[in-house]
């Protein structure tokens, strides 16, 4: 049986489909041609966390890897970029963000990534119920588009989750303490994000309660 399988018998209820099914092609494209054999080396110095989750926008040793490069000037059209590391646990999808530009993802774990599109949003609140979920195996080196709504992915094994992100520079960065904006959803730079209403720990820090419904949790697989 393999893992996806596995991950379907335990979790019946929830339809999780495929990277390479034709619904995935709304929300992301996946590319195959990439050697991130190098990449999967430097990662394998990330330790996750085991009572919080890592990120770190940009690693400047990360960004010097010839095939982040080489990913950058494909994927993002020789705009500045960042590349940094995240680490950690979840079994259900808390808040949605969004990026002006795309997202790439080099996963060295597998995931469950919950995800939805800009357009389903209805004054600034989305529906759980109109979510998908998608079984991402490791080695996945995938580009989220800039309308698609994501977030910290869901562990497929109880070791957790590791990846890389990618993104125009200076995204998720902190605002200015003089920055102004009327968009609610804007909370650092080029991050727009919105909670679920259980949430009240980042409502409470000003981050918009926009995600509706029963949370749903991913139960992992045992290996």
């Amino acid at each position: 049986m393999t893992t996806y399988d596995e991950l379907r018998k335990q979790n019946p209820t929830i339809n999780i489909q495929q990277i390479t099914d034709a619904t995935f092609k709304n929300y992301g494209q996946v590319y195959t041609q990439y050697d991130v054999s190098e990449l999967n080396t430097f990662m394998d110095q990330v330790a996750i966390p085991s009572d919080t989750n890592l990120y770190v926008p940009s690693n400047p040793a990360m960004e010097a890897i010839p095939v982040v490069q080489e990913i950058g000037r494909d994927i993002f059209g020789g705009l500045p970029i960042e590349a940094g590391e995240c680490a950690g646990h979840a079994d259900a999808l808390t808040a949605f963000e969004y990026h002006q530009g795309s997202e790439l993802n080099v996963f060295m774990s597998p995931v469950v990534m919950v995800l939805g599109k800009r357009g389903q949003m209805h004054d600034g609140q989305f529906e759980l119920s109109d979510a998908a979920y998608f079984y991402v195996p490791a080695g996945s080196v995938i580009e989220f588009f800039s309308d698609t709504l994501h977030y910290t992915p869901c562990e497929v094994t109880s070791d957790g989750f590791k990846f890389i992100v990618m993104l125009i520079k200076g995204s998720n960065q902190p605002l200015p303490s003089d920055f102004h904006s009327d968009n609610p959803l804007l909370v650092k730079t080029n991050k727009f994000q919105f909670v679920h209403t259980s949430r009240q720990d980042k409502i409470a820090q000003g981050i918009h309660a926009g995600l509706n419904g029963e949370l749903v949790h991913v139960k992992p697989v045992t290996m």
